[in-house]
């Protein structure tokens, strides 16, 4: 950081930067509009009355509090004023129900590339374009007008903070000063309601227009790249001062989480990716994603993370470097992904070009999406209730099973009911949701200006929409012992694993110790266990293959818990289950072995997980959380066999990676000494947080994962 800003950083780590805000006063008369125009009315009368803030180190201009205050729709991550969902969010925001499923967040991402691109005026085309397709149909052509009003709004906005620099630059005696504010009045007098021209204009509009949608920054490096390499070759910008631009940026992200929140601390709030594929098939790792690495690693700030998108022609030094940096990172921002089987998935299930496919992103904790696009999972799912539904309401059936293939069938059966009203409650949450009309964030997604429609109202055309799911692992396991000890080995009769499970193991303490000591559980790299994770998420795959939302979405899968213990919740009302698990435990999540059942090493569990999904169905909102011991990282010759292994396992289709490097006891240590380890900084779900912050359940959630060396 140079001194300027270091300065800003330490003002923002004692301030939050937003304008405060007083509610809005409603005008009476407002609810003679139709409600798109209402709504756009009082969101520009909301942006208008806000104190115009300029800290005396900024360059970059255009603070506009969208999150606290709001009455109306405003900031489509937060919901800040979505009333429809905030009584959604009562009924049913972590308030499982049935011990299925429940209602969570859901996440998205302006298309800031756009925004750079073509400015808001590009977008003020497009809206007259559209107004040609909705002549006669007055709702349409209302909500178009409503983001037609919105952007005007903005123009005035920015032009209050044009006018209000060159008001501060006359009464500024220190020429560096003045000469800086006249600069940043001279690009707001063109960005953002022009296209950008210079890589300074670009950062400044991605700072304005990403408060209009404060989720992912996207592929950050991929639409800024043109602008920096075209400065860069004219020599009118250094990398000193591109770097500048981007850390003031940052610092802006992370504190638009305010102080005092209980998500300060946790580094998701927002994420984006570099590297990855390019619509040329090449791999766009490249100067401007190496500078965005460095500029965030020179600042102690949680927010924002990222994720390395691998592929086939990601260099492995660049592979290595990433890895790297990850290992020497103490707030724990860095995330790997594998673009071969989440773009095979995109295209082959959702069934989008790879004109489309091949720019996905990441968002939130670790949720695929789109520039331009929305994650329309946020539904958590007990999947393992599917083997306790089995046992406790189709017993009968159950005990007439004559082959392990009889019993998966009949397995299926329940799945495909589960999942059906899993599906079912879905479309009811998102029904829910409808009821807010978004204008704001919705100018930026795609396909809600052609479908003159809110985003909340189907009007996005790139959605994700899926669930995630509690409890695979234990559920693969299950199924594995089902087979392993009661049709392969005799170890155990049918009725006799049924009571044993009814009666929460007591009396069969010796079976469940045999269990635990004898079972093939996933995540030891054996053709039993691989095979029966294949088979499980093929049976999802049928389920979901063709299968569309209430928006018409194609639906797909994950095993992200997110900030809450979902695992823990639904695993508090699940009973006893046949690999071992006591009634009232925890699920597993993600995509590892469950309670530290990987005692093959390191490699086997990798393996394992590669292989897991053919078809792609879980290349929803999915993780690996990864435990090595420090001195495997620590010492370099280790390191590299380590980085080996990683490119190998995202070359056999391995999907995601995150990492910590702890070992339990250091956890232990932490848990019982708060106060002698507040910086032990951990990856959690999809998130990092400080290890002493988090709830007892978190913690222990971390300890239990398995420690591996290489």
């Amino acid at each position: 950081m140079n001194e300027r800003i270091r300065r800003y950083f330490e003002y923002t780590m004692s301030h939050n930067l937003f304008p405060p805000l007083e509610l809005l006063e409603l005008d009476e008369w407002d609810e003679n509009y139709s409600e798109p125009m209402r709504n756009a009315k009082r969101l520009v009368d909301h942006m208008l009355r806000q104190e115009i803030i300029l800290q005396e180190d900024c360059e970059l201009a255009g603070l506009t509090n969208f999150r606290s205050g709001a009455i109306i729709p405003m900031d489509l991550f937060p919901r800040a004023g979505h009333a429809a969902f905030r009584r959604a969010q009562g009924r049913f925001y972590m308030k499982p129900v049935e011990n299925l499923c429940s209602l969570e967040w859901q996440h998205s991402s302006p298309d800031l590339g756009k925004v750079v691109r073509i400015g808001l005026n590009g977008y003020r085309k497009e809206i007259n374009i559209a107004r040609r397709n909705y002549i006669g149909k007055e709702n349409h052509l209302k909500f178009l007008a409503a983001m037609e009003l919105f952007i005007q709004g903005v123009e005035q906005r920015i032009e209050a903070y044009r006018a209000y620099c060159v008001e501060v630059s006359c009464r500024t005696e220190d020429p560096a000063r003045k000469a800086a504010l006249r600069k940043m009045a001279a690009r707001l007098e063109k960005v953002p309601m022009d296209p950008a021209e210079t890589f300074e204009e670009a950062v400044q509009t991605v700072y304005i227009a990403w408060q209009f949608l404060s989720d992912s920054l996207g592929r950050l490096d991929q639409y800024l790249y043109p602008l920096y390499k075209k400065d860069m070759e004219k020599g009118i910008l250094t990398k000193e001062r591109a770097r500048e631009l981007l850390q003031e940026l940052f610092l802006m992200i992370n504190r638009t989480t305010p102080l005092n929140c209980d998500n300060d601390t946790k580094g998701a709030e927002c994420h984006f990716v570099i590297g990855g594929y390019t619509i040329d098939h090449e791999d766009g790792f490249n100067d401007l994603s190496l500078l965005i690495v460095k500029s965030m690693m020179d600042m102690p700030i949680v927010r924002p993370q990222l994720s390395l998108r691998w592929n086939n022609k990601t260099p492995r030094s660049v592979l290595k470097m990433m890895m790297d940096y990850e290992r020497k990172d103490p707030y724990k921002r860095v995330a790997f992904v594998n673009d071969e089987p989440r773009i095979k998935s995109m295209m082959e299930i959702m069934l989008l070009p790879w004109e489309k496919a091949y720019d996905y992103i990441m968002c939130g904790c670790n949720e695929p999406a789109f520039q331009g696009g929305i994650s329309l999972g946020g539904n958590k799912v007990n999947i393992l209730r599917t083997m306790t539904d089995l046992f406790e309401k189709r017993k009968v059936e159950l005990l007439e099973c004559r082959t392990f293939d009889e019993f998966y069938s009949l397995w299926e059966k329940v799945l495909r009911q589960d999942l059906e009203q899993v599906l079912s409650w879905s479309n009811k949450f998102n029904d829910l949701r409808s009821g807010d009309c978004n204008i704001m964030s919705s100018l930026f997604l795609e396909g809600c200006i052609e479908r003159a429609e809110s985003a909340t109202r189907g009007g996005a055309s790139l959605v994700r929409s899926g669930c995630m799911i509690m409890g695979g692992s234990n559920l693969i396991d299950s199924l594995i012992i089902v087979k392993q000890f009661v049709f392969e080995e005799k170890r155990v009769s049918m009725p006799e694993l049924a009571d044993a499970l009814e009666k929460n193991w007591e009396g069969y303490e010796e079976l469940r110790n045999r269990i635990l000591k004898h079972g093939k559980f996933f995540g030891n790299n054996e053709e039993i266990s691989n095979e029966m994770a294949r088979r499980v998420n093929h049976s999802i795959y049928e389920f979901a293959c063709g299968r569309l939302d209430i928006f018409g979405n194609q639906i797909m899968f994950g095993n992200l818990t997110g900030y809450h213990p979902y695992f823990r919740w639904f695993g508090e009302t699940t009973s006893a289950t046949p690999d071992g698990r006591m009634a009232g435990s925890d699920l597993s999540f993600g995509s590892g072995s469950a309670n530290g059942k990987d005692l093959a090493g390191v490699t086997s569990q990798l393996l394992s997980v590669a292989q897991w999904d053919p078809s792609g169905i879980m290349c929803g909102e999915t993780i690996l959380n990864l435990t090595m011991a420090k001195e495997t990282i620590e010492n370099e010759e280790s390191f590299d066999k380590f980085v080996s292994l990683v490119e190998t396992y995202f070359k056999m289709g391995g999907l995601h990676l995150q990492l910590n490097y702890i070992s339990r006891e250091e956890l232990l240590k932490a848990q019982a000494n708060p106060q002698d380890h507040k910086s032990l900084r951990v990856r959690v779900s999809g998130y990092s947080g400080y290890f002493t912050r988090l709830s007892r359940e978190n913690q222990e959630t971390v300890i239990e994962r398995t420690s591996h060396k290489v």
